[in-house]
């Protein structure tokens, strides 16, 4: 580790911000979910049966410059739920960082970094508000930590993404079994 350099979140990504700091028009058979961070669940995207929904005029007025290297942080209310950007037909509110990480940069290294307990606290420390925690785009970018050279992302990032997988699996195993159950005392 002593070969690690230390870095900030804005030197490790190309694009920092946030999502839409009012209300779209919504409608109810837009095609494009308006979500923020209580739609980041176990590091996706969940659009929820109630999630409100906003057609694509609303979606040009208001989209962001979102792709494969796209990390999301909630920023406000419940802080500190991550997910990664695949593809879905979305608006960000404002309660809801996007970042792009950089091509030269392991982006799930990234993503395990603001995954966290140590950046979870970094945020609890520097939110502002007392009923309704918010943590600024700043705090964002200036959160530094220890950045190894690729192979070693490579490596780690692996290894984590392996044992996340292994947890997934044995979840939907447990939740099978659980189901199973219910049948059967039924």
């Amino acid at each position: 580790m002593k070969s690690w350099k230390k870095v900030t979140i804005e030197e490790c990504v190309d694009i920092l911000g946030d999502g839409l700091h009012g209300t779209p028009k919504y409608t109810k058979d837009g095609e494009y979910a308006f979500i923020n961070g209580n739609n980041f669940v176990d590091g996706k995207i969940f659009i929820k049966p109630d999630t409100k929904k906003v057609d694509f005029l609303e979606f040009e007025k208001y989209k962001k410059s979102l792709n494969d290297r796209t990390i999301f942080v909630s920023i406000n209310g419940t802080l500190g739920r991550v997910a990664t950007y695949n593809n879905e037909k979305i608006v960000l509110g404002k309660s809801a960082c996007y970042f792009n990480v950089k091509n030269q940069i392991n982006k799930d290294f990234i993503f395990y970094v603001v995954s966290s307990n140590k950046f979870k606290r970094y945020m609890e420390i520097h939110a502002t508000g007392t009923t309704i925690k918010n943590f600024s785009l700043k705090q964002m970018r200036n959160y530094s930590f220890l950045l190894p050279d690729i192979e070693t992302q490579n490596k780690i990032a692996t290894i984590l993404k392996t044992i996340d997988s292994k947890i997934e699996n044995n979840n939907k195993i447990n939740n099978n079994l659980q189901n199973l159950n219910v049948c059967l005392i039924n």
